[in-house]
């Protein structure tokens, strides 16, 4: 019985530790990586956006920007809430990368592949992780109507966004990431993350409309 008792013991903590294990490296060595990714995608973004400007077509013609492969550097994100100096959300600058696969949200926000480019007509949806992978959106919450987020696209152009509101919605709502998704036929930048916070049970959404 003794015998038995220590085998479920040390069980018991083998199994505690392994699971604290889990937890740090979900939590912070996850960070470390996505953290070295977003200092690179800095540098990718800078030498792309000189080409970029350096390279711009004639404004007379219809061109679409150059596809970005999956995981490079889209483009930038910053948060501001007018007639303050606060920083909601996230108080750096994020790089945001082509594509929302596992691979790529490692790196950074993610793109939703086929919807909006910065400032562009319908809906530029991004994704982000709340809790892992330096958790970019964790306080995603705070946006009010009101805030803006201001994106800048590879052409160096820099575009606001007005938050009009904030829902919490399941998995399964794709309308969110839709071309018109509050139907007022204007150009919109819709974020989106897993809700609550360590669970991927909801997602929490914040719609913006374009203002420049």
């Amino acid at each position: 019985m003794t015998r038995a008792l220590r085998y479920t013991g040390w069980t018991l903590i083998s199994a505690g530790a392994v699971v604290l294990l889990y937890v740090v490296y979900s939590l912070f060595f996850t960070s470390f990586a996505t953290r070295a990714a977003q200092s690179d995608l800095s540098e990718e973004w800078d030498r792309q956006v000189e080409v970029q400007v350096a390279e711009a077509p004639d404004p007379e013609e219809d061109s679409d920007p150059p596809a970005v492969d999956p995981g490079g550097a889209f483009a930038v994100l910053e948060f501001s809430r007018p007639g303050t100096d606060e920083r909601p959300v996230h108080a750096d600058p994020l790089y945001i990368v082509s594509g929302v696969g596992m691979a790529d949200l490692t790196r950074g926000p993610g793109h939703y592949p086929g919807t909006a480019e910065p400032g562009g007509e319908g809906n530029l949806a991004i994704a982000g992780h709340r809790t892992t992978y330096g958790a970019p959106f964790y306080h995603l919450d705070q946006m009010v109507e009101g805030d803006e987020i201001h994106v800048t696209g590879r052409d160096g152009e820099r575009h606001t966004y007005r938050v009009a509101r904030t829902e919490v919605v399941q998995p399964g709502d794709v309308w969110v990431v839709g071309s018109d998704p509050l139907e007022t036929e204007t150009p919109m930048l819709t974020l989106t993350t897993c809700h609550p916070r360590f669970s991927a049970a909801q997602r929490f959404v914040v719609f913006a409309e374009l203002v420049t």
